[in-house]
């Protein structure tokens, strides 16, 4: 039986950032509201480019070398953490997120080449636009309405300035492992971006 590998493609953050990041859902867990969010902890906030699931780790060789190629046409960029926001909106909340900034079109385009360089080797196409942000939170599902609605005027009325700024010089091929504590993720490799 294939080993199978639950794996995404990522940009990590920093130290800093995933301070700033803490203190963020510190503030915003202060409210009642925020009790029916499951939120990410911290060292694990990351900017996911292609989430690719359980992968044959057999795979993994033939991945890398397939990003290593992207890589190797993609010189770094400039990425900015600011800002506070729900999927699919405010007033329905699903997903709380700090959103990105700066050189967006490249984080875009270069999560275009991921895409269609993972569909070269079988793995299916992202069925929506690329949409750059770091995940805080997820409500939980069995959350009532009101309960939604007020985690929505949480976040529709959270001021959230800059937050760091971030040089994106590496991609990294992440493995996730879902434990009831909550995931535990583990760097795989990583892939230069080159000058």
């Amino acid at each position: 039986m294939a080993e199978l590998i639950r794996a995404f493609i990522a940009i990590e953050l920093d130290d800093a950032q995933h301070r700033a990041l803490a203190e963020v859902q510190a503030r915003l867990q202060r409210d009642r509201a925020a009790s029916r969010v499951r939120w990410v902890a911290p060292e694990n906030i990351h900017l996911t480019l292609k989430f690719l699931g359980d992968v044959d780790a057999a795979k993994m060789v033939a991945l890398q070398r397939a990003l290593a190629d992207v890589c190797a046409s993609t010189p770094p960029f400039a990425l900015r953490i600011a800002g506070v926001g729900a999927f699919p909106d405010t007033p329905r909340p699903t997903v709380i997120w700090v959103g990105v900034s700066g050189e967006v079109e490249r984080a875009a385009l270069l999560a275009q080449e991921i895409d269609a360089a993972c569909a070269a080797l079988g793995f299916a196409r992202e069925a929506r636009a690329f949409s750059p942000h770091v995940t805080l939170g997820r409500v939980q599902r069995d959350a009532a309405r009101g309960d939604r609605q007020k985690i929505g005027a949480l976040i529709a009325n959270a001021q959230v300035g800059e937050l760091g700024a971030l040089r994106v010089e590496r991609l990294a091929v992440m493995k996730s492992e879902l434990r009831p504590s909550g995931s535990i993720y583990t760097r795989l490799a990583a892939l230069e971006l080159k000058e």
